[in-house]
């Protein structure tokens, strides 16, 4: 008797369990700005539509690299995922941070946390958001005795 209640129990447990954590995407799936584009000009033929469109959609898009008249100042292949720097920057010293972005375009000293404290500043073009997003304005990596403890990072404005 105590197995059949316990049977039923575990059984209605894990459907509960796996209607709430069951499909998170919501129905949905993720388009890269390009593919929305063209899915958009197959249907109206309309450029401007279709830029307003996709920048709707995905806000931090670059309208650059959409339709015919692309002109990208910076090569989008040589820009990294931003979260995926972050994490191979974390820890690492001066060399190895040298080596993977280059030198810095700013170097300064910082006093306020500690003594020692140093943060390099890189405004050209590194990192970007997502594929097809536009590159950061800014990124800040502050060093402690020759090891980055903190990257951060300013976003894209929201002019275009």
């Amino acid at each position: 008797m105590k197995t059949r209640y316990l049977v039923i129990f575990s059984f209605v447990f894990l459907s509960q369990c796996a209607y709430f954590l069951g499909d998170t995407s919501g129905g949905r799936e993720a388009k890269t700005p390009k593919q929305l584009y063209a899915e958009c000009m197959t249907t109206f033929q309309d450029d401007a539509k279709c830029k307003e469109f996709v920048l709707k959609s995905i806000p931090d898009a670059d309208v650059t690299i959409l339709g015919q008249n692309a002109n990208p100042t910076v090569d989008p292949s040589s820009l990294k995922i931003r979260a995926d720097l972050i994490k191979s920057l974390l820890y690492q010293n001066k060399i190895y941070v040298k080596e993977m972005i280059g030198e810095p375009d700013e170097k300064r000293t910082i006093n306020n946390w500690a003594p020692g404290m140093e943060e390099w500043v890189y405004t050209r073009p590194i990192t970007k958001y997502a594929e097809g997003s536009r590159p950061d304005r800014e990124l800040r990596l502050h060093f402690q005795k020759g090891t980055v403890v903190r990257v951060l990072h300013t976003p894209p404005s929201a002019a275009r």
